[in-house]
């Protein structure tokens, strides 16, 4: 089975479908509110109620977590688990009751790691969970699935065709994984025995259930073959529980692998599980602000750039202090060619960015250039603080043109050194005219003889009085 990506950014798998307007989004597009986790995600498009997809198309493949699975089976609960049946084989009496309440327990337990896993949950059972239940009643049930394929194996040898028995082995072979798998999730009889139900299983994992299958076999032989590398040098009383031990060791490998394949094609088998470290649920002010971003994304690849922009218009009324969000929606503006609603944005979005993030300021300056060429701010220390960011950006004409007649256009600006001190700056750092920055550093000292900056404003003078005799 294919993994389905999200509609709106192919890198991401989702996690969400719309049945009326059949589109797959991803968590990149659908966030959780932490503050009401009980309501369920709306379409961005339709408001219609989406359906959770589970971890079918998050989930890692299983053949990719082979050291995953072993290391499953080293947790306490399945160690204490594979040591209690080799203390039984060692010191329980033969009593055909206690071993059958024994091998109940023990198919109970398998069966409950593969309901854990199934749905996807990365701790182990207890060993208490083996003891509660109907464990008797699974073993038997579990035997006689084992019988029919001892008898359909017994019926090919009677066939006296090689053939005929070598295809019923395997048959049986394939067959009893998704078998075993059916009863251990739905606890019937009939469904372990049912070629829909458990050709269901087969069919969602389609041929790699092979390699399931394959790994199943390797499992399932290897406590005989290291019990057959230790025969030669250990006492069988040694042997035993140690053959008993990986027996129950490798069961919990071979079941927690059978039960991770259900939870990667969940989809396939029409149930939705999330992973243990699924997509967590924000503050109700992020969520707000996310689920905005995300359907104005969506809505402008639509290309419905109006639903976009009241998307955004939406949130800004609940946070009209969002720098994100005023960021996003200054782009959108800009781009769609919006001019008067952007210009009139930028009274309020350039403050806030000048004073949270001047290098954003920066762009929607540049913006607002292309828009009318003759723009300013109405304040001076967003004017000073957006020229700062633009000689950052080696922009030093546009910075120059924030500043020119400062002095005048806002007389009452408390701050007009501190802004020339930068303008000449400007000029002698950055477009090399000296005669332009002494003047405005002559200007500081004439008509703001207590200012603080007079230091660096000497400094600056030397400096440039070097340079224009090293010119000359």
């Amino acid at each position: 089975m294919d993994k389905t990506l999200c509609q709106y950014h192919p890198a991401q798998p989702a996690t969400w479908h719309c049945l009326p307007c059949q589109r797959h989004y991803g968590d990149c597009c659908i966030p959780l509110n932490a503050d009401a986790p009980d309501d369920s995600p709306a379409c961005p498009l339709c408001r219609s109620s989406l359906t959770f997809l589970g971890a079918a198309n998050t989930a890692q493949p299983f053949w990719e977590r082979l050291p995953l699975f072993f290391a499953y089976g080293l947790q306490a609960s399945p160690l204490a688990f594979s040591a209690l049946l080799a203390l039984a084989g060692l010191f329980m009496p033969r009593v055909l009751v206690l071993w059958i309440l024994l091998l109940g327990l023990a198919t109970k337990y398998f069966h409950s790691v593969i309901e854990a896993n199934s749905e996807g949950q990365r701790e182990a059972p207890s060993l208490l969970s083996a003891f509660g239940g109907e464990g008797v009643s699974l073993f038997f049930k579990q035997m006689i699935v084992f019988l029919i394929a001892l008898g359909a194996l017994w019926l090919a040898a009677d066939f006296n065709s090689e053939t005929i028995f070598w295809v019923v082995n395997i048959v049986v072979v394939l067959v009893l994984p998704a078998s075993i798998i059916r009863l251990a999730l739905s606890k019937e009889l009939g469904a372990a025995l049912s070629p829909d139900q458990v050709g269901e299983v087969i069919k969602a994992m389609g041929w790699r259930y092979l390699i399931l299958c394959a790994f199943l076999f390797i499992l399932w032989q290897s406590p005989g073959y290291v019990t057959w590398m230790l025969s030669s040098g250990l006492p069988k009383v040694v042997l035993m529980p140690i053959a008993t031990f990986l027996f129950g060791y490798f069961g919990v490998v071979m079941c927690s692998m059978m039960g991770y394949a259900v939870f990667q094609y969940q989809g396939a088998l029409g149930f939705a599980i999330a992973e243990d470290d699924a997509q967590q649920g924000l503050p109700e002010h992020e969520w707000h602000r996310r689920k905005a971003l995300a359907e104005a994304e969506i809505r402008l690849k639509e290309g419905q750039s109006d639903g976009a922009l009241e998307a955004l218009v939406g949130a800004l009324q609940r946070t009209p202090d969002d720098l994100r969000l005023n960021e996003r929606y200054h782009q959108l503006l800009f781009g769609l060619g919006a001019r008067e609603r952007c210009l009139h944005h930028l009274d309020h979005y350039l403050p806030l960015a000048a004073r949270q993030n001047p290098a954003l300021a920066a762009t929607a300056l540049l913006n607002a250039r292309q828009l009318r060429a003759d723009y300013l701010p109405a304040d001076a220390l967003v004017c000073e603080q957006v020229a700062g960011a633009l000689l950052d950006r080696h922009k030093v004409r546009e910075a120059l043109s924030l500043l020119r007649n400062l002095h005048q256009r806002f007389p009452d600006y408390p701050h007009i050194p501190r802004a020339y001190l930068l303008a000449a700056r400007g000029f002698a750092e950055g477009l090399g005219q000296l005669e332009p920055a002494q003047k405005l550093l002559g200007y500081i000292r004439a008509r703001y003889p207590a200012s603080p900056l007079l230091d660096q404003v000497g400094a600056l003078e030397v400096t440039l009085a070097k340079l224009a005799n090293d010119s000359r």
